[in-house]
């Protein structure tokens, strides 16, 4: 199986984990498409991966962790395709309404 191949299935099986809620299993493959998203240095390919592990995070409650997973997510976005594609505007939702969350709670 190609790399290409194994990042995507990583990334799909992990989302299954996720919402199969089997936390633990999805950050671990998750964390493992990233691995090769890097190595193969496919922006996209990381930004798809880095939402998604942010969407773990956010979910148990690590929200400086999301925070940080979304902001990768849509700099990778940018990188790979450039600003206002389909990805970069899911990910910027996504990091909008966790900020938007997080301000709530301070004031």
């Amino acid at each position: 199986m190609s790399r290409l191949k194994k990042l995507g299935l990583l990334n799909r099986e992990g989302m299954t984990a996720f919402n199969a809620g089997k936390v633990d299993d999805a950050m671990f493959q998750l964390i493992q498409a990233d691995r090769i998203a890097r190595d193969l240095k496919s922006p996209l390919h990381e930004a798809k991966v880095r939402n998604n592990i942010g969407l773990v995070h956010q979910v148990t409650g690590k929200t400086d962790e999301a925070l940080a997973c979304f902001r990768l997510a849509a700099h990778s976005a940018v990188k790979g395709a450039g600003e206002g594609t389909q990805l970069h505007k899911i990910i910027v939702r996504n990091l909008t309404r966790l900020e938007q969350v997080t301000e709530g709670r301070a004031a």
